[in-house]
């Protein structure tokens, strides 16, 4: 089955007509192109999975403005949970590895502290009455140093740092 085939069997099984599942095709095309001009398709998924992906909101918008969206929406998933199709699920998990790469260049010790700093909003206090840390000092000098060498590796790795506002 072609990209094509795929998107115009969304579009006509959920309310869409062969004229406009042809519109939609065109306009995910569209939107691929720009993308890959702009630099916005990075290849984290198969070319296929992404026209579709676009095609599919660009159907449920139209839907949107149609209307019908309360209709189509007993008809097929919400929009939810896109976020758990297997385009996003692909790109998290290499964004997820990205992370976790550069997390893995600091050291188990820098990892811990900041996770726990900073995720976890643990106060210095409880690190040293953890018995990780003999002072709540020698805590902040050790987050003061992992914090510099976590910005220097984000300065080597530019895709990271737009990974991570994206996910801001």
């Amino acid at each position: 089955m072609t990209h094509k085939e795929k998107v115009c069997s969304y579009v006509l099984s959920n309310n869409g007509n062969v004229d406009e599942a042809k519109d939609i095709y065109q306009e995910a095309l569209i939107a691929f192109y720009e993308n890959v001009k702009s630099g916005r398709f990075k290849g984290d998924s198969t070319i296929g999975t992404y026209l579709y992906a676009i095609a599919r909101f660009k159907w449920l918008n139209q839907l949107k403005r149609k209307g019908m969206v309360l209709e189509h929406q007993k008809h097929i998933e919400p929009v939810d949970s896109y976020a758990e199709s297997p385009l996003v699920d692909i790109i998290n998990k290499e964004k997820k590895d990205k992370v976790l790469s550069i997390l893995g260049q600091l050291g188990e010790s820098c990892k811990q502290l900041l996770v726990e700093s900073i995720y976890h909003n643990t106060p210095m206090k409880d690190l040293v009455a953890d018995g990780v840390y003999s002072s709540e000092q020698i805590a902040r000098n050790k987050k003061y140093k992992c914090m510099k060498k976590l910005k220097a590796l984000l300065t080597e790795s530019p895709e990271l740092v737009e990974i991570l506002r994206s996910n801001a």
